[in-house]
């Protein structure tokens, strides 16, 4: 059975930013998880932060000069001597994932990616496998949430825009077939994508911004109705996590939305548990 994480849960901080600041950033979150889940646990929310992983790997390899995203597991020096060919080979890569450690070989190989498109696409790809490989059922529903709602968007936009999508989509899968050959409405996919109605309706959205703000609210409540039994475990935690990272991207992107995302989560956080009676809390804060 999951750990019971109560306390934890119904004493998750504050979100609420002010003057459009982050009273905690999603890498602090991590931090302050180290020493409250169990090492099973803390290494499923690690997972969702190997994308900017992925970002700073990438950064490395095609030598793009990015400012280095502290969201990462890794740091910079642990990462930085990947990129040199004898230093990879005699690296200590056991904290990496094997598809990480796999991807920093390919890269030194003949069949490397040429292009810094392709080798994020391999990576995705890759990261996908692996996560849809998990034994947790909630790590494995939000993988294929998050692929389906890739490759249905690409294929979208390649037949708005008559464009061949066939090697921008992620993986190959029953939903990839789909996408590439057939042309109805809804690919075929209606029993393969549940959510496959929801994406068409709002790629009809023709403000790009408003459209992507309804792709996060979309999953904001993906991972609410999916861990709706989940009272205190690790799958509620993982989809604070979620919302948390989605209220923080809306913080840059429009502080006004982001505030409201903030918002709506502390209320969540009151509304949905109980407290226990020794904390009185002020916007979050016990005192």
């Amino acid at each position: 059975m999951s750990k019971g994480y109560y306390c934890l849960v119904a004493g998750l901080p504050d979100l609420v930013p002010e003057e459009k600041k982050l009273s905690f950033t999603s890498a602090d979150f991590r931090t302050m998880m180290e020493d409250e889940l169990s090492s099973k646990d803390y290494a499923l929310l690690k997972l969702f932060y190997l994308p900017f992983d992925h970002e700073n790997l990438l950064n490395l390899f095609f030598e793009e000069n990015k400012e280095w995203n502290d969201r990462g597991n890794f740091s910079k020096e642990e990462m930085e001597p990947m990129v040199d060919r004898k230093l990879a080979h005699t690296a200590e890569m056991s904290s990496f994932p094997e598809y990480l450690a796999d991807f920093v070989f390919l890269m030194h190989s003949e069949e490397a990616p040429e292009s810094r498109v392709k080798a994020a696409r391999k990576l995705s790809a890759d990261y996908y496998d692996f996560l849809l490989r998990y034994p947790n059922a909630f790590v494995r529903q939000l993988s294929k949430y998050q692929q389906d709602t890739s490759n249905v968007l690409t294929a979208l936009n390649g037949r708005k825009h008559d464009l061949k999508i066939e090697e921008a989509l992620i993986g190959n899968n029953e939903v990839t077939d789909s996408l590439k050959r057939n042309r109805s409405r809804d690919f075929g996919l209606k029993s393969e994508v549940e959510h496959i109605e929801d994406l068409l309706q709002i790629f009809e959205t023709e403000n790009l911004t408003d459209r992507e703000l309804k792709l996060d609210v979309h999953k904001w409540h993906f991972v609410e109705d999916a861990t709706f039994f989940n009272y205190f475990t690790i799958e509620k935690v993982l989809a604070f996590l979620q919302k948390l990272l989605i209220a923080e991207r809306w913080l840059h992107l429009d502080p006004e939305k982001g505030r409201e995302m903030f918002e709506k989560l502390f209320s969540e956080l009151k509304s949905g548990f109980e407290f226990p009676e020794e904390y009185t809390l002020t916007y979050g804060k016990k005192r």
